[in-house]
């Protein structure tokens, strides 16, 4: 960096100082999070479910009950953080008040904890799960890109943001059954032709909680010609 760049960078810190990812008080320290807030960051440890990727109670199981009860089609998954008072809240900053820098943030994070387990899976591309377009209207960007582009920032992978598309909004899901959920997400997704080099998936979301929407967007990838699909969610809950 010479001096004229030095120099633009001072300006900027002094005029915007950087700020906790998580807290937003400003930093003390190079990084991205205060040292409180680093106390708080709770990841998602082993034993881990293989399916999903949260954190399970027993070495010997393989899998979190979510994950006994439903039979997904994903490949296997990984979960980035315990979803914290903290990292809930900027999740709720990322979609709702326009901190993208949050999702940036987690991408990358994301891709410096799992970097050569994406290398070992053979990974082409990251795909988000998409929001439909008047919701993309209104934010202005779909949270899952945002941190997709973190991922690739940080990994090398190639992000393919218009494969997956949502054509159709959804009743309130809360209501419906697991089967009547999973139908109602899997006819509002859309997938196009596939890229002909595009065969093992990471699809990546903000919070994983039953997993139907990741099941959804799963099968649309398998049905159109990926070979595997895995999941990555920057948060979720740990088997309790």
């Amino acid at each position: 960096m010479d001096f004229k760049e030095r120099w633009k960078e001072g300006i900027l810190n002094a005029l915007f100082p950087p700020r906790c990812i998580l807290c937003d008080e400003v930093l003390e320290e190079k990084g991205y999070i205060c040292s409180l807030c680093r106390e708080k960051e709770l990841f998602m440890e082993e034993p881990s479910c293989k399916s999903c990727g949260r954190s399970i109670l027993r070495q010997e199981e393989s899998l979190c009950g979510n994950c006994k009860r439903h039979h997904f089609s994903f490949s296997g998954g990984m979960m980035l953080y315990q979803l914290t008072e903290e990292i809930e809240g900027a999740i709720t900053e990322l979609k709702y008040h326009g901190r993208k820098d949050k999702g940036l943030f987690f991408g990358m994070r994301a891709g410096e904890r799992f970097q050569e387990k994406l290398k070992d899976l053979g990974i082409q591309g990251i795909v988000p799960v998409p929001i439909h377009k008047e919701r993309r209207r209104k934010r202005g960007y779909n949270q899952a890109e945002i941190i997709g582009k973190g991922l690739e920032k940080q990994t090398g992978i190639p992000l393919y943001s218009d494969v997956l598309k949502r054509n159709k909004k959804t009743k309130a899901l809360k209501d419906c059954s697991p089967m009547e959920r999973l139908q109602n997400l899997f006819s509002a997704m859309d997938c196009g032709e596939l890229p002909e080099e595009l065969k093992r998936i990471l699809l990546v979301d903000d919070i994983f909680t039953t997993g139907a929407t990741m099941e959804a967007c799963s099968r649309k990838l398998l049905d159109a010609g990926a070979e595997e699909v895995y999941i990555l969610a920057i948060a979720g809950r740990a088997e309790s």
